[in-house]
Formats: C-alpha cells, structure tokens, sequence
C-alpha cells in the first residue's frame, strides 16, 4: 500500500505544470531525434546534458527520461516508412514494417509500432515502480560470464531471423564481426586490421556501417531502379488497427514485452538485443514463420514491444544499484552525480519524491508517446509525398551528416559511402545485410565479454558452463539455435530418405 501512496505523490509531481512540460518537451527532441537516421536519441541526450544544469534534479531526469523513451521508438518511424532504421533497436521494424509500407499499409504499420512500443514501455514503467528491488537483486549475480552468454544469445538468434538461408545468414555475421574488430584490441591495446591507417585504429562505429549498408543503400538501389519511395494507396489495408486487430496480436505484443523487461534489466544487454532476439522468438512462436520479412503483423509488434519495454526496466540497476543498464541510463547517471544524487538503495530512503516522481513520469511518458509518434508519423508522411529525387538527396545529405555526426570525423563519411555500395551489392544478389549489421554491434560486445572473463578467471574457459546463469542461457542459446535449424534439417532428411527409396527402387 506504501508503493501506491508514493506513486500517487509521484504523479502529483509528474503532473505540475512544469514537470509535466518538461517530460513533453523531452519526449518530442527523442522521437524526432529518434527518427532522423545517425542523430541517435543518446547523442540527442548527451548533447542535452548540459541543459539540465539550469533544471532540479527530478526535472533533469524528467526531461532525459522522455528523451530515453522517445527515442527508443522514434527510429522505427524512419525504418517503416523508408527503410532506414533510425536506431540500431529499430532494424527488426525495416524486416516486416517496410514491407507493410511497400504494400500500402503504412498507416497500419505505424499504428501497430506505437501500440506496441506503448503497451511495452507502459508494462515496463509498471514494473520499474512495483518491482525494482527483486530485479535489482537477480542482475547484481551477472558478471562477465553471463553478460558474454546474453551476447551469444543474441548472435545465435540471427540463425532464426534467417532460418531458409543459415549457411549465407552466418557468413554475413561473421563478415559484420570481422568489421568489428578492426581498431585497437579492447585489452591488450593492440591496434589490428588497421592495415597502417591511423583513421581505421578508432574503430569502425556500428552506426556509420547501418547507416551506409541502408539508407545510401536504398538511395543506390533506387536511382539503379527507378523505383518511386511513395508508399502505394490502397483500401481499407491502410486504415489503422482496430481493437479486433491488436487482440490477433496479443501474443507478439505479451511476448515481445516480457523479453525486453527481462533483458532491459541486465546491465550491457539494451534494446537492440531485446529485438533482435524477441524477433527470432516470435518467427518460431508464431505459426507464420516461413513469411516473416513479408509484412507479417506479429513480427513488427514483437520487436517494437520488446525494444520499449527495456527502456523502463534498463533503469532498475540505475536506481536501485547505481549501475547503468545501458548508454542512455549512463547519460542519466552523469546528470544525477552533477546534480549531487547518488542513486542506490539509499536514494529510496532519502528522496522517495524524487525516485516516484521519475517511476510516474516513465508511465506517463509512454502514454503521451502515441501522441507524439503520431505527430511526427504525420510530418514524415508529408516527406514521404515529395518527388523520389528529392527525398533520395535529403537522405544522402542526412545521412552523411548523420555518419560524420557520430565522431566528428570525416573518415566515418568515407566508411559510411563504401558501406552504402556494398549495401546496395548486397541487395542487388540477395545477400542478407541485416545479420552483419548484427555482428558487428555484438561481435565487439561478445569479445570484450569473453577476453575480460578469461582475464578475471585465469583463462579458465569452463567458467562460463559451470556458472548456473551463463551455463543456462549458453544452453538455450543452443536449444534456440537447434530449434531454428530443426525445419532445414527435417527437410534435408526427407529429402536424403526419398532419394533412398528412389535409389533403392532403382536397383530392384
């Protein structure tokens, strides 16, 4: 009963009329920060740090709380309507929400990615506030060990994402990890692949690469094609979701919501694992499998659900531990620590005002975000109606601005062009981009995981199958991975029996 007495002081916070436009005006600078390909809503928070010197600390959190929400669901307007995912998390949101716009349901698109982002960002604001303690308590058990078995997790869902082409879906992983790795050894300082270029020894940033293979990408595609962006018209496929419409998709939204708070509250794990693999999950859960990239409904509202329902979860080790979940809950912590806070178990006893009124601006935040998202849907289909040779040069302008944004370097707009060629190679053959993307965000992360493991446990490699939560995830790792293959390998043995039985007739 005390839980709900705070929270009710928090929304009378929340909702003065400062607070309020305070997590409004937040809101609205992370979905279109969100939405604009290679602005990133973190960098959007980074570059907003310095504003909240002027603002109370409950404000500041306020206002980069509603950056972080925001954000989170911004880039998947930008993915659904022109295939350029605007975030990392939103790349699950171009495989089957592009699609649904090529066929002229981008309204119902849009309508399914708010209502999902919504229902998952709501349940996990829900569980912030209720459940901070007890999840707080299981993250504090992970260490390198198990952080390195969420990673593989992640990377072995690509084989699900791509479960008709394994063999070409792996190859192009290991591509992505290769790229990864080239700059300067995270342990032993090493710089590798650099081949002698001091530019290449920073790194090669996963945003620059996403950025070139699709959105230049898609602009060389649709200059070699002639192909016309404008979304076709059709009849009541585009009308938005109704009510008998989201109860089909029920399951993807509820399984989608409850990996992403499950994953958001690890510490390194973050959104873009939290779709990816609610992704892979729902290709095997939901029946239509074998037409996921199609514009299948339940494969844009499980990733979006998951994605969302991180953001609320990821600040559970923030507040309760002082441990930021991810990128955008470190960002928060500096604004903390510059206004005096120190968050931990402490914080709920001194200032409970501020740690309620922050659980009820998460809540409200998610609420407001259908309006928002709809409102900048808006602007972005006003885009969508200008001459494709228009839009095609404001998204190379963007998005060179964009990849040159990320480090302030010029050779990131040299990586980010080659990237766009052999993007649009790579679509030109049918060779997938969406799993080197993924490798080269979560191979560096499964290295660093790996290498800082062997370091601390003295090269002891079993480590990670002894520990009873890495050895878990490392097993459902390859009970997902199998689960995956199971379809490809019961074909190939129907098909090796049949020509048994034709070889065996055949001496007969």
């Amino acid at each position: 009963m005390e839980t709900f007495e705070l929270l009710g002081m928090g929304f009378q916070s929340a909702f003065a009329l400062g607070a309020f436009l305070t997590i409004v005006t937040g809101l609205l600078v992370g979905v279109v920060a969100g939405a604009l390909p290679g602005i990133s809503f973190v960098n959007a928070m980074a570059m907003s740090l310095p504003f909240t010197y002027v603002m109370t600390p409950t404000n500041a959190m306020l206002f980069l709380g509603g950056i972080y929400v925001g954000g989170v669901f911004g880039g998947s307007i930008s993915a659904i309507m022109i295939n350029v995912p605007g975030t990392p998390a939103s790349l699950p949101a171009c495989w089957d929400g592009y699609p649904m716009t090529q066929k002229g349901e981008v309204r119902r698109a849009l309508s399914i990615a708010i209502t999902a982002s919504a229902t998952g960002g709501l349940c996990s604001a829900l569980l912030l506030a209720f459940a901070a303690a007890p999840f707080a308590t299981f993250a504090l058990r992970f260490s390198q060990p198990e952080f390195f078995a969420a990673t593989v997790l992640g990377l072995i869902s690509v084989i699900a994402i791509s479960k008709d082409r394994p063999v070409i879906s792996l190859l192009s992983m290991l591509i992505g990890i290769t790229v990864g790795t080239v700059g300067v050894d995270p342990l032993y300082g090493i710089a590798r692949f650099s081949f002698g270029v001091p530019a290449m020894q920073s790194g090669i940033d996963f945003v620059v690469v996403m950025i070139g293979l699709f959105a230049i990408g898609e602009v060389i595609d649709l200059l070699a094609t002639n192909r016309d962006l404008r979304p076709k018209k059709t009849g009541s496929k585009g009308l938005p979701i109704g009510l008998r419409d989201l109860w089909r998709i029920k399951g993807a939204i509820a399984r989608g919501t409850g990996i992403g708070c499950l994953l958001g509250v690890i510490p390194g794990a973050g959104a873009t694992p939290g779709a990816v693999i609610a992704y892979g999950v729902e290709k095997q859960a939901s029946g239509r499998g074998a037409e996921f990239g199609t514009g299948v409904e339940q494969g844009l509202a499980a990733p979006e659900a998951a994605k969302n329902a991180t953001t609320g979860s990821a600040m559970v080790p923030l507040l309760t531990l002082g441990i930021p979940g991810s990128a955008a809950t470190a960002i928060m912590l500096a604004a903390m620590m510059l206004h005096g806070v120190n968050p931990g178990p402490l914080l709920f006893l001194s200032d409970p005002s501020m740690v309620y009124t922050i659980f009820a601006a998460m809540i409200i935040a998610n609420l407001l975000m259908i309006a928002a998202g709809i409102g900048v849907a808006q602007c972005f289909s006003t885009l969508m109606r200008t001459p494709p040779a228009v839009l095609a040069a404001f998204i190379v302008v963007l998005s060179v601005l964009g990849a040159y944004g990320v480090r302030n370097n010029i050779f990131d707009v040299y990586v980010c062009l080659f990237f766009g060629v052999i993007g649009w190679v790579m679509k030109r053959t049918g060779f997938p981009s969406a799993p080197l993307v993924l490798g080269v965000i979560l191979g560096p992360l499964a290295e660093r995981y790996f290498m800082t493991t062997l370091a601390n446990f003295k090269q002891d490699w079993t480590v990670f199958f002894t520990r009873p939560i890495s050895g878990t995830i490392l097993v459902l790792a390859f009970a997902f991975g199998l689960w995956s293959l199971y379809p490809g390998m019961k074909s190939a043995a129907s098909s090796l029996a049949r020509r048994r039985r034709l070889a065996s007739g055949g001496e007969r």
